[in-house]
């Protein structure tokens, strides 16, 4: 047996006895192994697990999740960030529960909102066991340090090569009997545990035989480092209209709009539509949405009265909303609530 099946052979070893119990291995099917690819894209482990978890229990099955309303499904992914997941995500439901069942291809699961080349090759080696290739961001790593490879040529020639390489190890393994499943997750594991950003733990790696990053001494090189984030700075100017401390007035954002579906503070001045209005401070609050850093300021204004329809406008309890809101607003009635005390 070769040298790079001997190391596969190491890897799936590892992989059998080193596993993190995630809720999504437990049952991987076409809907769970979705659903958590999902959500992990742009998004750490150990955020997606309560997401998860809560999500599946609302909707168990794809009939579910394709019968809810977006509001429930906004609901559900509230503070994980990233809300056209969630869109894509109930659309796409619809559009597989119409189609009767799952894609068997990849051609036919990029077809679906929301699902690209990788999520495509991990939806179909994971729940389906084909020999499909995976390149996220730990896999990028790994196989990075394997060959060496740089962007030399541009960050495109980059990932083409690793997705080479990619297709390379599973197919190959594929062909010597290995579940394609097992091997695409123990190269994203060994990416997460062992072959890591910063001090890779190479002597404990299974593929260090292969790895000529780690023989050269030069691991931390490898994948070369990408320009710096560039971060959007954002200003909002909103209102915050409470009644006896209990209850906020909320608009909901609609198509078209930033954060789309989720409900929000008012930006337009309340006192144009509202009477009785008595202006009780202002809060400053900083927020950090995927690539977006918002600069928040509230004026807090108390009414005396409420209505339990005013328009396009909707009163919901500071403490419990009971529609979907995102965390910068969770975060800004934290700070409104201080301030109301410190009143008293």
């Amino acid at each position: 047996m070769s040298k790079f099946l001997i190391s596969l052979q190491r890897l799936d070893d590892w992989f059998h006895h080193q596993k993190r119990i995630l809720p999504w291995r437990s049952q991987p099917t076409f809907y769970r192994v979705w659903v958590s690819e999902i959500m992990l894209q742009q998004t750490q482990v150990v955020t997606v697990i309560p997401y998860f978890e809560r999500f599946i229990e609302r909707f168990p099955t794809l009939q579910d999740l394709a019968e809810a309303c977006l509001e429930d499904v906004l609901g559900l992914w509230a503070g994980l960030g990233y809300y056209s997941r969630a869109r894509n995500l109930h659309r796409g439901a619809k559009m597989i529960a119409d189609q009767g069942k799952f894609p068997k291809t990849r051609a036919g699961w990029l077809e679906i909102p929301g699902v690209g080349e990788y999520t495509a090759g991990a939806i179909l080696s994971i729940a389906g066991n084909q020999p499909e290739p995976i390149l996220d961001a730990n896999v990028e790593r790994v196989l990075s340090r394997i060959k060496r490879v740089s962007r030399a040529k541009g960050d495109t020639e980059f990932k083409t090569r690793l997705w080479k390489i990619s297709r390379s190890f599973v197919e190959k393994g594929y062909k010597h009997q290995m579940n394609p499943s097992q091997l695409n997750q123990a190269l994203m594991e060994l990416g997460a545990l062992i072959c890591t950003p910063t001090k890779p733990r190479c002597l404990l790696c299974p593929l260090v035989d292969l790895c000529e990053a780690s023989k050269k001494g030069d691991t931390d090189a490898f994948p070369p480092k990408k320009p710096p984030k560039e971060w959007l700075k954002v200003k909002e100017n909103m209102h915050c209209v409470i009644f006896e401390a209990q209850w906020v007035l909320l608009r909901q954002r609609v198509k078209g709009e930033w954060r789309a579906g989720l409900w929000d503070l008012l930006e337009k001045n309340p006192g144009e539509f509202i009477s009785n209005l008595n202006r009780v401070g202002q809060v400053e609050t900083r927020h950090t949405v995927t690539r977006h850093k918002i600069d928040r300021k509230t004026d807090i204004w108390q009414v005396a009265s409420k209505k339990h329809e005013i328009g396009e406008y909707r009163w919901v309890s500071v403490r419990a909303p009971e529609v979907p809101v995102g965390s910068a607003l969770k975060k800004t009635l934290k700070a409104v609530e201080q301030v109301l005390m410190d009143r008293k």
